[in-house]
């Protein structure tokens, strides 16, 4: 089979007859649910190698081809994965309906922080099931959020997006789908008691005194105090208590031991520590999510739950898989393959050269691009 017509705009054809100049039709995933291109994308023979080194067989695109000279033109700069996506109608209109979700999500809060509406999970939560589809499932959800990284809400950007992210980790764990959406509820709630907490503090840009520490960390008991006594889930009301607790007990407020930390809250907590450090914040710009992940490999089952810290960080390193990375000596590269045993030190390849981070200790990556 060469190619099966669809319809008057677009066909299915096998990856091994493309050619330079076709043009995607549909998002193009691997198989296990990873975006390899966008929609639109105009295929030249990097793209065609690419496609075919995911071991697919056959693309939906359009009818008509393209220059790949004009596609050139357009992209003089050889515009990376990341500046492709985020050009694409799909990034777009999910970044707009994410800001607009944060927008009402923010006005939900204050209400339920006044007690002038009853706490509806289900209705709450529903956006954030639309956001997820829209993403294009849990590989496309971590493509969206890399891409949305200058973003400084503290709140209800952040509530949305620890929301999704424990979602995905839930789903990479293989949970129940009941626990599924306690994850997914838990990580949209666990933030709320930040209403309660001055805004002047919140968007403080330098570092806090001890005082303003302790008082930024009662958002977990006022959050808490909030939601005790409404008819939700007890899963959900641990995670608004726990977020912040870790194994070895470091964490605030009752500096509990693993044993007793709530399964669903120890998604959350990875959650927002990724989503925290990885966000650009007021005073600060966001982490390098390498940088972020090589933190939880040293933190490992010290701090989080081995349930969930292991499928996380499994799963997450192969997001970045084709994205363009910069090194600290400055390099810029392709992000190849994942070293199962350092996977903050990915295989890059820079030009012609193929360099083993895990092997070069002196680089590391401090950016992706």
């Amino acid at each position: 089979m060469i190619n099966i017509r669809i319809g008057d705009f677009m066909k299915l054809i096998s990856v091994d007859k493309l050619e330079p100049g076709l043009v995607v039709s549909e998002n193009i995933y691997t198989l296990d649910d990873r975006l390899v291109l966008p929609k639109g994308t105009v295929l030249d023979e990097k793209d065609i190698e690419r496609i075919r080194g995911f071991s697919l067989y056959n693309i939906f695109v359009e009818d008509k081809k393209k220059s790949v000279s004009e596609k050139r033109d357009h992209n003089r700069d050889n515009p990376s994965y990341s500046e492709r996506l985020k050009s694409t109608e799909q990034f777009i209109k999910f970044k707009q309906h994410l800001e607009e979700h944060a927008e009402k999500l923010e006005e939900t809060f204050r209400l339920l922080a006044s007690d002038k509406v009853p706490l509806d999970v289900d209705q709450l939560t529903e956006p954030v099931y639309h956001l997820f589809v829209e993403a294009g499932g849990t590989a496309g959800v971590f493509d969206m959020l890399h891409n949305l990284r200058d973003n400084s809400d503290a709140v209800f950007v952040h509530s949305l997006n620890v929301s999704l992210i424990s979602n995905t980790i839930a789903t990479w764990m293989r949970l129940p789908q009941e626990k599924i959406q306690l994850a997914t509820a838990g990580g949209l709630l666990h933030d709320i008691g930040k209403m309660f907490m001055p805004t002047d503090l919140l968007n403080k840009t330098g570092r806090l005194s001890d005082y303003e520490q302790k008082l930024m960390r009662d958002h977990v008991i006022k959050g808490y105090a909030l939601v005790r006594n409404k008819p939700i889930d007890e899963h959900i009301k641990n995670c608004v208590l726990m977020h912040h607790e870790r194994r070895d007990r470091s964490g605030y407020p009752f500096h509990i031991p693993g044993e007793k930390m709530d399964e669903i809250a120890s998604i959350v907590a990875i959650a927002n520590v990724y989503d925290e450090l990885t966000s650009k914040r007021a005073g600060r710009d966001a982490i390098c999510p390498f940088t972020v992940i090589e933190q939880f490999e040293k933190d490992g089952i010290d701090k989080y739950d081995p349930a969930a810290i292991m499928p996380f960080l499994s799963n997450i390193v192969s997001t970045f898989i084709s994205n363009r990375v910069m090194l600290n000596d400055g390099r810029t590269g392709e992000v190849i393959f994942i070293n199962p045993v350092h996977l903050s030190k990915p295989v890059v390849k820079c030009g012609e050269e193929f360099i083993d981070l895990s092997k070069k200790r002196n680089l590391s990556i401090v950016a992706v691009v």
